[in-house]
């Protein structure tokens, strides 16, 4: 984890040759936290995505890592859009004249239809593991998902997690309450660009 004090510049190139988080690959084990944020963000009409509907602007905005709010947590990538292999940093805006930095790296991404516990959908985004010097070790998974029959469009944001930073481990309340904060976040700012009116509200499903 880097610490961003008085403007400096994140370097992602710095994280670029770094391995996983030791212990990521073994998936979550008995106590980690598991986090599922989705809820339904824009209905389109049945069938595969529209070209030019909420789908793919929230599929785009996924691939280029606007998934937060930007004066939260804001990207920083070698190229866009994200692909596999990538790392992935991001910019957490913590106190006044600091910022934390820490990357990921894209293990997944995906755009295909699939079946659902709902039935048929259209699935698309990508899933990143911490690296080493992150302060969590885990994996978290952006997406956006569309029902085919009902045309309800769904944005998810989806993790594992556990503290290994002596920071993080420290002060482990307030890290886990940024932490589910930074998730609900995120679907309120998946659903602003997906475009639904602020007098619609959004149907929250699970940790959303």
């Amino acid at each position: 984890m880097d610490w961003l004090l008085l403007g400096r510049k994140p370097r992602l190139n710095d994280w670029l040759a770094r391995p996983f988080t030791p212990g990521g690959f073994d998936g979550p084990r008995d106590g980690d936290k598991r986090d599922n944020h989705e809820r339904v963000v824009a209905v389109e009409a049945p069938g595969p995505p529209a070209e030019d509907g909420p789908f793919r602007r929230l599929a785009a905005a996924i691939f280029s890592f606007r998934i937060f709010p930007p004066n939260m947590l804001t990207g920083v990538l070698a190229a866009e859009p994200v692909n596999l292999g990538d790392t992935v940093g991001a910019c957490y805006y913590w106190l006044p004249g600091c910022r934390l930095f820490f990357a990921a790296r894209v293990y997944e991404r995906f755009d295909e239809r699939c079946e659902g516990p709902a039935g048929e959908l259209w699935r698309t985004g990508f899933s990143y593991r911490t690296l080493d010097g992150h302060p969590m070790c885990g994996e978290e998974t952006f997406c956006v998902e569309k029902n085919m029959a009902t045309g309800q469009i769904t944005a998810a944001v989806r993790s594992w997690s556990r503290p290994v930073h002596w920071t993080t481990r420290w002060g482990y309340p307030l890290a886990r309450r940024w932490q589910l904060q930074a998730g609900r976040a995120a679907l309120d700012h998946l659903q602003s660009i997906a475009g639904v009116p602020a007098q619609v509200p959004a149907m929250p499903l699970g940790n959303g």
